[in-house]
């Protein structure tokens, strides 16, 4: 498989990178004027698209890293996580959280390793 590259739009980096059946992707909202759960869903939706451009999905998801911008929202991050991730334990990443300082707004951010 070639290396796939998905430019992010502010330059200097890309939103998701795949060499062979590896996926790193990065994935946040893009709207940072909405409250934790909008923001919070539009960042799921777009690792979503990110592991599709390249082939992977959910199930493919390896490890995730997820920096919030305040540990106050974990339990809101745990109940839409367990709705986003589904029941199969047999597909569960290995998932880390941590409270981070993020730019621009942001709430939450995620880094994810997959294969495709």
């Amino acid at each position: 498989m070639s290396d796939v590259r998905w430019p992010s739009a502010s330059g200097g980096r890309s939103r998701v990178v795949a060499r062979g059946a590896q996926v790193f992707a990065v994935a946040n909202a893009s709207d940072a004027g909405l409250d934790f759960s909008g923001q919070l869903a539009q960042t799921l939706a777009m690792l979503d698209a990110h592991l599709s451009h390249v082939g992977a999905s959910r199930a493919s998801l390896l490890s995730v890293q997820v920096f919030l911008s305040d540990l106050q929202h974990k339990r809101q991050l745990d109940a839409a996580w367990r709705e986003w991730i589904g029941e199969d334990s047999v597909t569960w990443p290995q998932r880390a959280v941590v409270g981070a300082q993020l730019d621009g707004g942001l709430l939450v951010e995620m880094v994810a390793t997959a294969f495709r």
